[in-house]
């Protein structure tokens, strides 16, 4: 499931990510990232992932393919989320992007806010 943050602003787009996730919560999210893409140029991302526990192929292949076009695109990405595979999601993003890529733990939430806000 996804959840848009209210705490995105201009070019940070922040969101919840808990649960399952599929190729519905791209077609959600993507939109978003392409219309501030499109408004800024270049933007960061605040992803929080909560308790997933699947992550469909669909979901990845629609991931892979809009990381690969926006190569460019992004500033910074925090990811946040305690699962021991998530310095491993950050690593692989690092060839698909030309952004700063860092993962925190929940308790180090508020370093991943001030990180992607700078």
């Amino acid at each position: 499931m996804l959840q848009l943050l209210e705490e995105a602003k201009d070019d940070l787009v922040a969101f919840r990510i808990s649960a399952d996730v599929d190729k519905n919560d791209y077609d959600v999210m993507l939109p978003v990232l392409e219309e501030k893409i499109w408004q800024h140029g270049k933007i960061s991302v605040y992803a929080e992932l909560m308790n997933v526990e699947t992550y469909t192929l669909k979901a990845l292949w629609k991931e892979v393919k809009f990381d690969l076009k926006h190569l460019n695109d992004f500033n910074k990405a925090a990811i946040v989320g305690d699962a021991p595979w998530m310095d491993m999601v950050a690593t692989m993003a690092k060839p698909f992007t030309t952004a700063e890529v860092k993962h925190f733990d929940f308790e180090h939430r508020a370093d991943a806010w001030a990180w992607v806000n700078t």
